[in-house]
């Protein structure tokens, strides 16, 4: 141990007589670690931090492959989507759960008003709808305050509790000390902050920061929407799938056993809904299972994110292994200059092992000081990073802070990359021949043997770095012709000059009946009496709005089969939509006035639904039977070319469009609105929210976003790990 302290006193000695060379050698280090170090950091933030919860290794989620029922809200992540009914049936008679917890999968962005706030104008935060266990089973205690309890779940409407985060009682409130009673309003009820959540905990969800969480019975007030979705439906299929279920493992109870015991709980819950099933719904019912899977990192809906960083993580592996060449060569170099001074040393009986041990605690060292200063370059990366793969309407939080793993991972490499480009100049400086070193031969023979015996290692390192170097070159064109590739694919629509906006679910904004169909109708012809406007539709699911809805057909007048042989996608939209869009119609005819009164349901039908179920047929005036659970028909008047809806990089898939305005008048309270315009998008963006202001005074300041952004933030992965593997390449 004396000799290695030695040798570092020696080495901190030796680099600091050099200082231009050690400059060199950490900063060339720091880039490649610091680089390695940054990319290790967000994916231990993304798969492998555990949640801030009292033992998590007990936390377990619950998810369901085969869903039965209407989905509202987001179920990736491994998480199922559950009904309010379900939760409360699998809380009350499970035997392996100590608790269980149900977490809303929609609310997001919220408006909120702040008592007191210098601006009466509401604001936007990250709102989360919770059951009264959700603190408990999680073991999550209060900053300050409380939390909620199993009491708010006992009675709908009568809780108007929020509990906030650390992080934005401190953005949002400075910490103040007696927030405890302030009032906060969401939407048009006030809540009472009754307590401050533990600081470093922002809810379950790995990229999503909640600022309030308030209790799921509140639902109502916080998202109104066409029903009550704490209701129990009176058909099991019709279902409002909505939250995500997570519990806790009794203690002693293995993820087999519960496994186990819950399907059958479930089934023995779901025999009371099948009574007037058919044979193969009750079947198909009755035989789903709950799968549970590890919890105790929490759910993360940025899996899409993982692979490439992964393969970004390898890119940056190859740059330090250059970096490391590079001063393996820097390290040759310095090593000609010192073969005297190691000769003697030698000569004056220091062991070759000694020598190498000598200089690998140079190296190390400046591996050491290279590690310190990525560090801080990795900080500074990684929220570079987290930005480049966030958007406007999808802003990703991480906890980003340096733990023991991310420290342990920069001090491995630290000292791998030391041993790794000091292991062959040290070996070649110990294994010079004293005779020739220290014979009275010319200074000109000393350079020459110096030079001679360092050509073989110095052409091998550079052969290595352009080897590498080429590698990193090609990954890179790689990843740069493949965003090129999706960011030239035509979404099958006109996209330019096309903005688009949502005015959410009415009934939140207290519109209902009647009422909705005359918002649609007259913003609909309000927008068109805009200057700049050339053409304005809407549409129940919309382009690129993150919405998907779809049913099974047939085409011979039986009922639809369930599953996903039959699945198509499925949409409603008004006369002249595709006109409006720029979707061409390749057959027929699209929809027009007539058609929204008509008794007889039409229906439009894309390309890729002709060539699956018509093949070469003319399919104009075919019927097709849809809907599984309520068999509907509709007539084909016309064929589509296929579009893209949520994503550059889907494939295109079966679908068909009915009326969005039919006699029935039953039409949905949400949809989104595209607008097809010229000139200013900031001016016509501006004259769309006055237009909503003068039809719908009620429904907040919408947000207006081009069809282009949109469709680049589906890319948003792709181009972020492009920009970066060009950066490295």
């Amino acid at each position: 141990m004396g000799s290695l302290w030695q040798d570092l006193r020696l080495g901190i000695r030796g680099l600091l007589k050099s200082p231009g060379f050690t400059v060199v050698t950490v900063l060339t280090l720091a880039l490649g670690i610091g680089a390695n170090t940054a990319i290790f950091t967000v994916l231990n933030a993304v798969l492998l931090r555990a949640l801030p919860a009292e033992e998590p290794q007990r936390l377990v989620m619950l998810s369901n492959p085969e869903y039965h029922g209407i989905g509202v809200g987001d179920g990736s992540g491994k998480r199922g989507m559950y009904a309010y009914s379900e939760f409360r049936d699998l809380l009350e008679k499970n035997q392996v759960f100590s608790g269980v917890l149900a977490v809303d999968s929609y609310v997001r962005r919220t408006d909120v008003s702040i008592e007191g706030a210098r601006s009466p104008e509401p604001e936007h935060a990250n709102v989360t709808m919770v059951s009264g266990d959700y603190f408990h089973v999680l073991g999550i205690r209060p900053y300050l305050g409380r939390t909620f309890t199993a009491e708010v779940d006992k009675v709908q409407h009568a809780n108007p509790v929020a509990v906030i985060s650390h992080g934005y009682w401190k953005s949002r409130f400075a910490q103040n000390p007696v927030i405890i009673g302030q009032t906060i309003r969401l939407r048009h009820t006030k809540f009472d902050i009754i307590g401050v959540a533990l600081e470093g905990f922002s809810g379950e969800t790995v990229g999503f920061s909640t600022d309030i969480w308030v209790p799921l019975t509140m639902q109502a007030e916080v998202f109104p929407a066409w029903t009550n979705f704490l209701e129990r439906p009176k058909n099991p299929l019709q279902k409002i799938l909505w939250l995500q279920v997570i519990a806790r493992l009794k203690p002693g109870v293995t993820l087999p056993q519960a496994q186990s015991s819950i399907n059958v709980t479930q089934r023995q819950i779901r025999e009371a809904d099948v009574a007037e099933m058919s044979a193969d719904r009750r079947r198909e019912y009755l035989d789903s299972k709950i799968q549970l899977v590890d919890g105790s990192r929490g759910a993360s809906n940025l899996s899409d994110s993982v692979q490439p960083l992964q393969i970004l993580m390898a890119v940056v592996g190859m740059v330090l292994l250059i970096a490391c060449a590079n001063v393996a060569n820097l390290l040759l170099a310095r090593g000609s200059a010192r073969q005297r001074e190691i000769a003697v040393r030698l000569a004056l009986g220091a062991s070759r092992l000694r020598i190498v041990q000598q200089l690998l605690a140079e190296s190390v060292l400046l591996a050491l000081a290279g590690g310190a200063f990525g560090l801080i370059l990795a900080r500074w990366a990684a929220v570079l990073l987290v930005k480049l793969v966030s958007t406007t309407s999808n802003e990703v939080f991480l906890d980003l802070h340096l733990d023991a793993r991310v420290l342990a991972l920069t001090l491995g490499i630290s000292v791998l990359t030391g041993i790794l480009f000091g292991l062959v100049p040290g070996l070649r400086a110990a294994g010079q021949e004293l005779n020739v070193t220290l014979s009275g031969a010319a200074k000109g023979s000393l350079r020459r043997g110096a030079h001679d015996g360092r050509l073989p290692a110095g052409r091998i390192l550079v052969a290595g770095q352009i080897a590498i170097s080429l590698a990193v070159l090609i990954v890179a064109a790689l990843f740069l012709r493949s965003f090129r590739s999706l960011t030239s694919q035509e979404p099958g629509f006109d996209h330019d000059h096309l903005l688009q906006f949502d005015i959410g679910f009415l009934e939140a904004s207290g519109y209902s009946g009647p009422a909705v169909h005359r918002v649609h109708k007259e913003l609909l012809a309000r927008l068109e009496t805009i200057p700049q406007v050339k053409g304005a539709t809407l549409a129940f699911m919309g382009l690129f709005a993150g919405n998907d809805t779809g049913s099974s057909v047939s085409l011979d007048g039986s009922k639809p089969k369930a599953g996903t042989e039959n699945y198509v996608r499925n949409d409603l939209v008004p006369a002249r939509h595709f006109a409006a869009i720029g979707q061409p119609v390749l057959l027929g005819r699209e929809f027009n006035a007539d058609d929204e009164r008509s008794q007889q349901t039409v229906g439009v039908i894309n390309q890729t639904f002709a060539r699956k179920y018509f093949h070469n047929e003319n399919p104009l005036g075919k019927r097709v039977w849809y809907d599984h659970d309520h068999p509907q028909e509709f007539v084909i008047v016309g064929v589509v070319g296929d579009a893209k809806h949520n994503s550059l990089r889907e494939p295109a898939f079966p679908q068909f469009y009915l009326p969005f305005f039919n006699p029935k008048g039953d039409e949905p309270s949400f949809c989104s609105f595209e607008v097809r315009y010229a000139g200013n998008p900031a001016t016509v963006a501006a004259a769309i929210r006055e237009a909503v202001r003068e039809v719908a005074a009620a429904v907040p300041p919408v947000e207006i976003r081009t069809m282009n952004e949109l469709m680049g933030e589906t890319l948003v992965t792709e181009r972020a790990i492009s920009r970066l593997s060009g950066i490295f390449g």
